[in-house]
């Protein structure tokens, strides 16, 4: 990976020096910002959430200041190509950092690839006016990555273009410091493997659609230098690795989240509809719906109106992920709390490789069974140690027990940014003595959510954006342990934290300014987990230049 950033490198600096001398145009951006918050350890949501990580969570007051340039390098019938690059600058310069270094292109108008650091997802939708996507969104800064595919729907030929069809294999890399907590679960250089494949309905009023996002954290580097083992394939087809071993033996390799997105778009004479129902997963008890216990969702509608100019797109969503199959355990286990202990408590009874049930219940339980299979040997588990639950429950989106950071890239989550993790819940919470075992201390949410983005005239341009959420915390958390019905007495999301997030942005552009627009936001968060007022200030430049 790290040779591919070098190529990167060098080919910007090619198409560069091809710019200068071609004298072809260049879509040059240049967008400074301040912004500013009445809590001095935390940002209000919506002023840094869904931007690409260009603004940082906890400063109280930021300037930074966004510039970049995209090129087109080739554009043939057969084949296009595109570069582009941008960093952002910060008032703490140690803080400015490289935000996109990118090549991109098209072969046969089908095929796209794309590699480097570049800020596009192909799976979330306008997050600049929704919640924010499950997996793949705009929360996060980019990450470098290479990938291919179909990112627009194709018509299948041999199917008389009836359906059209959508997909992607991708590979990256988490470069951030991922070690500084200190934490023995935690791992630098971890990959990143990204999947998807979408199916829709070519014509008609309704076209339906279906698709699937499918992403593994695997590989990487201990504090101690001890290097995580990789089975690709086995990351790759969700399944268990001898070469790995340890619990991803049995259980699978990596650690996995993704989403099933199913919908359909309509069009009419007031605007474009889309529809759609998201389910979140973590496991394969998320992901085999057909066994009904993934309860999670997101249902959202988005317009975009042809008829008004003062209300253009809307977004509205239901969100719910506080279910996460339940809340039984994950495994079965070697109870510790047995009459004379367990010498291999709390360790995973894994079911599937007992050869003698009746032989097993008498020496770990002392219980005379005749016999007993797996499927009694299951209920007895259940019944006496799981609450009556079945096993498999305790998803935990977007947290790994692998990998303390998981799902995040420089502290901001690269999943449903509602979920907050621990330097966020410290920072509203400083008194929590949390477990602190996962990052994410705060991914069982639900709520609804509103987003609007309008003209007040031929100048001024607004977006708004409201969203009510319940905050439940994680089940590693409100138990002492991931592998425990002991709840913990200090659980600081107990019986539920509303919270309210609110976000108001005004753009203004003289006609007489080509290519110049001044921005302004204003954003109230209230609730149980915080209050905080703030506000943002920024010019944008971005015209298009022959050099």
């Amino acid at each position: 990976m790290q040779h591919t950033i070098k190529l990167i490198l060098l080919t910007l600096l090619i198409c560069m020096h091809a710019t200068l001398i071609s004298q072809k145009k260049v879509r040059i951006e240049v967008q400074s910002q301040y912004l500013v918050s009445s809590k001095d350890n935390l940002q209000p949501h919506y002023q840094y959430s869904n931007k690409w990580g260009i603004a940082s969570p906890f400063e109280q007051s930021q300037a930074l200041l966004l510039a970049g340039f995209k090129y087109n390098l080739l554009d043939k019938d057969n084949i296009q190509l595109k570069v582009g690059a941008s960093g952002v600058v910060k008032n703490r310069t140690e803080d400015s950092f490289l935000h996109e270094v990118y090549l991109n292109g098209k072969f046969f108008n089908t095929i796209n690839f794309s590699i480097g650091k570049h800020a596009y997802s192909p799976v979330s939708y306008n997050d600049r006016i929704t919640v924010g996507g499950f997996m793949r969104n705009a929360n996060a800064r980019p990450i470098p990555r290479v990938q291919i595919g179909i990112f627009d729907y194709k018509p299948v030929g041999f199917l008389n273009n009836v359906i059209e069809v959508k997909g992607g294999l991708s590979h990256g890399l988490l470069n951030d410091d991922r070690t500084a907590s200190r934490r023995p679960n935690s791992a630098n250089n971890v990959q990143v493997h990204e999947k998807w494949v979408y199916t829709k309905k070519t014509k008609g009023m309704i076209q339906p659609y279906a698709g699937l996002f499918h992403a593994a954290l695997i590989g990487g580097e201990r504090i101690n230098g001890e290097k995580i083992k990789i089975d690709y394939w086995a990351t790759f087809l969700g399944k268990g690795s001898e070469k790995v071993g340890g619990g991803e033996a049995t259980n699978v390799a990596g650690g996995h989240d993704g989403f099933w997105d199913f919908g359909f778009y309509h069009k009419n004479s007031f605007g474009k509809f889309q529809f759609y129902l998201q389910k979140p997963f973590a496991d394969g008890t998320g992901l085999r719906l057909w066994r009904f216990r993934n309860h999670d969702y997101k249902i959202g509608v988005l317009a975009e109106l042809s008829k008004c100019k003062f209300i253009t797109n809307v977004s509205v969503e239901l969100f719910k992920t506080d279910y996460q199959a339940g809340s039984g355990l994950p495994d079965p286990i070697y109870p510790k709390d047995h009459p004379k202990g367990h010498p291999k408590g709390p360790e995973i009874i894994f079911i599937k490789d007992i050869d003698d049930y009746d032989a097993f219940m008498k020496e770990n339980f002392n219980v005379k069974t005749i016999g007993y299979d797996r499927y009694d040997f299951a209920a007895y588990l259940e019944e006496n140690f799981n609450n009556g639950r079945g096993y498999g429950e305790r998803d935990d989106y977007n947290n790994n027990g692998t990998y303390y950071n998981a799902w995040t890239y420089h502290g901001q989550a690269m999943g449903l940014p509602l979920y907050h993790t621990y330097n966020q819940a410290k920072a509203y919470a400083p008194n929590w003595n949390a477990n602190n075992r996962v990052v994410f201390m705060n991914n069982r949410v639900k709520g609804f959510h509103l987003g609007i983005d309008g003209n007040i005239s031929d100048e001024y341009s607004y977006t708004i954006k409201t969203t009510i959420s319940n905050n439940f915390g994680s089940y590693g958390e409100e138990y002492i342990r991931r592998y425990s019905w002991e709840k913990d007495p200090e659980f600081f999301y107990a019986g539920g934290k509303k919270q309210f997030y609110s976000y108001f942005g005004l753009m203004y552009q003289n006609k007489n300014w080509k290519n110049v627009s001044v921005q302004g936001s204003l954003s109230i968060d209230s609730g149980e987990l915080y209050d905080a007022l703030g506000c943002s200030l920024g010019l944008k430049y971005s015209p298009s230049v022959n050099l």
